[in-house]
């Protein structure tokens, strides 16, 4: 009874990776390319909104995960603008982001 349990799980798992129920790893990703891009779009859009001209801290050098970019976004979204007009300041979520060279 073991052996068959065993082996439907193991049929259902293969069909499974097979048939696209694990989700790609490069879903999870923005090339550096299009991380960058739209890091520059949310800081342009601060920077219209607080009349100031800040530059992105550091830019990505790799894939960017989503998630992660997604935080900074939000971050620079919630960021009030004395503190955006602060010389050198960048949203905690912002430092690290592109760090993954995989």
């Amino acid at each position: 009874m073991n052996q068959k349990l065993l082996s439907i799980f193991l049929f259902a798992n293969i069909t499974c990776v097979f048939s696209g129920c694990i989700q790609q790893r490069d879903d999870l990703f923005y090339s550096a390319q299009e991380g960058n891009q739209k890091i520059f779009e949310k800081y342009s859009l601060k920077n219209s909104a607080c009349g100031s001209n800040k530059l992105p801290g550091a830019l990505a050098l790799g894939r960017v995960k989503i998630d992660d970019a997604n935080l900074c976004f939000r971050a620079i979204e919630l960021t009030t603008c004395p503190a955006w007009n602060t010389e050198g300041y960048t949203p905690d979520s912002c430092k690290a982001i592109g760090t993954s060279f995989r």
